[in-house]
């Protein structure tokens, strides 16, 4: 068997291949059976008749397009081996020759991983802050806590600072309702600053049943960029206003939310700091390594562009986390890019700059996994298995899913990666 290796742009390679008369004789054979069982043949049982009666019935090309499939399928994989070829998703091929007494040939175009020449790493060197949580943050999450088991009551007097209300409201500019300004039943508590700065206090004094025009400004660094800094109409009615008791802040407060758990508030305060210094940690953690695998790929240098499929394929995958994370959250993707207006095509095209980015990244850490000759034993995946299992214990189709050669394969790159990070960490970190 003959092949040409042939590199093209953007990490595709080109592969010529023949295979002789003597290496395509088998799949002949292989096929010509096939077809004496597919095909009747008079005097002959299903998949007795011999070679030369399915040739003569046929014809030696109905043969050869029978074998061709499996011809391709087995050579092209032994010259992927041969040629040590990371290749990405399937080839697209072109048959050149395939006539009786002749070698099969053909060409496969197909997307490879690139070479990459990792950086030294050694002069890279990224500062890990200390994370010290403030008496500020634990305050808040215990008020949070306190605001969310707050009783209410329905009132008639006049609504103040701490109150919820349910209000309709509309938001216009240049006399027209803005996207997404209008609402009704809008739930708000009126201190919580969760709209735009002066609206809650326009709030104070209305009753249920009340209207009130009003005119408030944009923020000039508000996020939606064509009210920024403008000016806009409110016309609000207030359909209720709600009294809200909120807890004592005492021992008995920390004992009712942790279901006894903690006996004082300093207990609860403790664990909520833990908490929060954990997440903070996290987070410090997953800035250093976004740091410094940046870093890296700006230093290491890549033989050729990415393929697109490799670029395609992070995209998606991308494309799938923000969906997933919206249904997590109760909102369907249609709407939120029927919100934004947007179409899946348009963030596509938004995503590929930080696609290519965790593509490049992924190249690298493979790189590096291969140079240090890191290994992700049998062993370690069984144990990581046992702990997420254990977390399911009466969910046996967790389990299952959990044990499939699939995940336990996704697992494996997950341990690599882990292992590349915390090596990169030791080498980088000041």
């Amino acid at each position: 068997m003959k092949s040409e290796v042939k590199k093209l742009p953007k990490s595709q390679v080109e592969i010529t291949i023949e295979v002789s008369l003597e290496e395509i004789k088998p799949f002949l054979e292989k096929a010509a059976k096939k077809l004496s069982k597919d095909l009747k043949f008079d005097g002959f049982r299903p998949g007795k008749a011999p070679y030369d009666v399915v040739e003569k019935k046929v014809g030696a090309m109905g043969i050869i397009d029978e074998a061709v499939n499996d011809i391709i399928s087995e050579t092209y994989y032994k010259i992927l081996e041969k040629e040590k070829l990371m290749t990405l998703g399937q080839p697209e091929i072109n048959i050149i020759k395939a006539a009786p007494n002749n070698p099969i040939e053909y060409k496969a175009v197909v997307a490879t991983l690139p070479k990459v020449e990792v950086g030294d790493y050694s002069k890279i060197k990224v500062e890990k802050k200390k994370v010290e949580v403030k008496d500020e943050q634990v305050d808040k999450v215990i008020d949070d806590i306190r605001n969310m088991r707050a009783k209410e009551k329905l009132v008639k007097r006049e609504a103040k600072t701490g109150d919820r209300l349910e209000i309709d409201f509309d938001v216009s500019l240049d006399k027209v309702v803005i996207e997404g300004g209008s609402h009704k039943k809008y739930p708000i508590t009126i201190g919580e600053s969760r709209f735009i700065p002066g609206f809650e206090e326009k709030l104070i004094g209305l009753k249920a049943g009340d209207d009130k025009e009003f005119k408030l400004k944009f923020p000039e660094k508000y996020h939606q960029k064509t009210l920024a800094g403008k000016e806009c109409d409110f016309k609000v009615k207030c359909n209720g206003v709600y009294e809200r008791e909120v807890a004592k802040l005492d021992d008995a407060f920390a004992k009712e939310v942790s279901n006894k758990q903690f006996k004082t508030l300093v207990d609860l305060k403790k664990n909520v700091r833990n908490n929060i210094e954990k997440d903070e940690e996290n987070k410090a953690n997953q800035r250093v390594e976004i740091e410094m695998l940046d870093k890296l790929v700006e230093i290491s240098n890549f033989e050729d562009e990415l393929p697109e499929t490799l670029v395609k394929n992070e995209t998606n995958k991308m494309l799938h986390e923000m969906e997933h994370n919206l249904t997590s959250q109760g909102m369907k993707f249609e709407d939120y890019l029927s919100g934004i207006k947007k179409t899946r095509e348009d963030l596509e095209k938004e995503f590929e700059p930080q696609a290519t980015q965790r593509a490049k990244t992924a190249i690298v850490a493979r790189e590096i996994y291969q140079e240090k000759k890191f290994k992700v034993t049998d062993e370690e995946i069984q144990v990581e298995v046992a702990k997420m299992i254990a977390a399911y214990p009466d969910n046996p189709e967790a389990k299952k899913q959990l044990e499939s050669p699939q995940y336990q394969e996704h697992l494996r790159n997950q341990l690599g990666n882990r292992k590349v990070i915390e090596f990169l960490k030791s080498e980088m970190i000041k």
